[in-house]
């Protein structure tokens, strides 16, 4: 009898550091979880610009090729590239009624791109795009369709602010991040029904954690719930 009461309460001594260890175990590995989570989405980032600057200088390698300057080629491609986004402005910023900041065209590396804040595209916490954003998105889809490209990145971002309002939460568990994510797939999916090849076509939610200004303001908060469409194009594109 005095054997099994020392058993046991020996086991009910030792079971709760056991909980306890498990708990610890528990809570690191998911901090490495999170930790690899955050390295594979900059990672993924970082391969995307890596691949339009190799485009970039793959086209610069075939003109010098052919005997033309680099100094000359990049001097026209440049011209051609500012005269493109000037023709994107036009086509889809000017026409859809969008306020001036609402729809910014990028020149990146090999390619370009398109901003758009999510004022235009969705209402608060939700991923259902809207109808003026739907019209700047089939000129975006139309644009993109028209030139050759090689890779498509759509990636969504919102503010620091949580999500706290409970319907908003109960879509999105997850909050900014998962709610980044659900509205890029969105716009890729619109994309993709409207003439640009979906197996080019990468999607990713960056949530609050790539801002284009401080979140120190309504105005700046404004500008970073965005969603942008990085067109990685054919490196023969400038090629007349």
């Amino acid at each position: 009898m005095k054997n099994t009461l020392r058993s046991a309460l020996l086991l009910a001594a030792v079971l709760p550091s056991l909980a306890c260890v498990a708990q610890t175990r528990y809570d690191e590995a998911l901090g490495e979880v999170k930790y690899y989570q955050r390295q594979y989405q900059d990672l993924a980032s970082f391969h995307g610009q890596c691949e339009a600057t190799i485009a970039g200088l793959n086209g610069e390698l075939a003109l010098y090729k052919k005997g033309m300057p680099l100094e000359a080629v990049a001097t026209r491609e440049i011209d051609e590239r500012l005269a493109h986004l000037k023709q994107l402005t036009e086509a889809i910023g000017t026409s859809s009624g969008a306020a001036p900041g609402d729809v910014e065209f990028l020149a990146v590396a090999g390619g370009y791109g398109v901003r758009v804040t999510d004022e235009v595209l969705f209402d608060s916490g939700s991923d259902e795009i809207r109808a003026e954003g739907r019209e700047i998105l089939l000129k975006v889809a139309q644009q993109i369709a028209s030139r050759p490209y090689q890779r498509i990145w759509v990636r969504g971002h919102t503010d620091s602010d949580p999500v706290k309002r409970a319907a908003t939460l109960a879509r999105f568990p997850h909050g900014n991040l998962q709610l980044s994510a659900g509205r890029a797939v969105e716009v890729a999916a619109l994309l993709a029904g409207n003439g640009v090849a979906e197996e080019k076509v990468v999607v990713g939610g960056f949530g609050p954690n790539e801002p284009v200004v401080p979140n120190t303001s309504s105005e700046n908060k404004r500008r970073n719930r965005r969603v942008e469409i990085f067109v990685l194009e054919d490196a023969g594109t400038g090629e007349r």
